[in-house]
């Protein structure tokens, strides 16, 4: 009797160890976490430039980011959320799909920029770049200056953006278009002569004129055209974005529209060249014009022409590190460091 309760007895206290043990087990392997969500992408506008000196090159600002494609999203929602235009997103990510990029595609964010050779004083707008710098008006070599920087749309082939020295002469908000012959006689029907204020209005709820004909800077009512070829030769910006600027300029501001489909900088020593399109065919050819550039720059000696020409090839509008390879004593070379 006694035996068997003994038994008895163990044979519970076996089942219970046996039922802990496996709670126990349960409890050592949660379930799977769910994915974190995609990181937001920074809006990169507002940079530190040093001002370059004579003789020196302008250095980097911003920064590059990655980001991995949400189910549904596109290219043109990558730029958008990232202050960028289409072209900078589609130049940097060439072979991936803009309407449906693959989920879960690792993409380049080309947040980081080479501020274009300029006067460094007010609006910069660079047309292959499709980027406009607004400096303080007045700067001084070697200083570090607050710069923003938007992306802009600009005039098809046919009707280029022009190039060369302005003044804004007036600024208006919520304007009314009063559309000029040229454009009416292209304009799809219904036409009209006059476009109120509004949503429909291609300025937008800002236009900043400028001391060069017709052409302004002004807001869109289509911003999937910001990063594209697609107004009469104005530069338009997000609507997010004009109102900014709107508030920074007054008559008087001084401004630059520069062609400059590659530009050079550096920064810590070693030299970078950022390559666009040359969108109004206004280079014969773009690989002995960086090369030229190179040579004028006095940049020979410190360059690899091999990763140049490359870099023109691609033309992915990022800063990509041209710096040669240092040479060892022993002949080999060491590859130079990406910072």
């Amino acid at each position: 009797m006694g035996g068997t309760t003994t038994g008895r007895l163990a044979a519970v206290l076996a089942v219970a160890l046996c039922m802990l043990s496996a709670c126990s087990a349960r409890r050592a392997a949660p379930a799977p976490l769910p994915p974190l969500p995609p990181a937001a992408l920074e809006k990169i506008t507002a940079v530190r430039v040093r001002v370059p000196r004579r003789g020196q090159l302008p250095g980097l600002v911003g920064r590059v980011q990655r980001h991995r494609i949400a189910p549904k999203e596109t290219l043109l929602d990558v730029a958008r959320n990232a202050g960028l235009g289409f072209n900078e997103v589609q130049d940097a990510n060439r072979g991936v799909d803009e309407w449906i990029p693959p989920a879960g595609t690792e993409v380049v964010v080309p947040t980081q920029w080479i501020v274009p050779r300029s006067g460094y004083r007010g609006v910069v707008i660079n047309i292959p770049e499709m980027r406009l710098y607004f400096f303080p008006v007045r700067t001084t070599p070697g200083e570090l200056a607050a710069v923003r920087t938007w992306a802009v749309g600009i005039g098809t082939d046919d009707t280029r953006s022009p190039v060369g020295s302005f003044r804004i002469t007036a600024k208006d908000k919520h304007p009314t278009w009063y559309v000029p012959d040229s454009i009416y006689r292209a304009m799809d029907p219904p036409k009209r002569r006059v476009v109120p204020a509004g949503p429909d209005n291609p300025l937008g709820d800002y236009r900043i004129r400028l001391s060069k004909g017709l052409y302004s800077i002004h807001g869109t009512d289509v911003p999937w055209s910001v990063g594209r070829l697609t107004t009469h030769g104005c530069i338009r910006l997000y609507p997010e974005d004009i109102g900014e600027l709107f508030r920074l300029v007054h008559p008087g501001t001084v401004g630059e529209l520069v062609y400059e489909p590659i530009k050079f900088g550096e920064s810590d020593g070693h030299i970078y060249v950022e390559v666009h399109d040359d969108l109004y065919h206004r280079v014969r050819d773009l690989q002995r014009e960086a090369v030229r550039q190179a040579r004028q720059l006095r940049l020979t000696n410190r360059i690899d022409t091999d990763r140049l020409r490359q870099a023109v090839r691609e033309k992915r509008g990022v800063p990509v590190n041209v710096t040669r390879r240092l040479g060892r004593r022993d002949g080999s070379a060491t590859q130079v460091a990406e910072p």
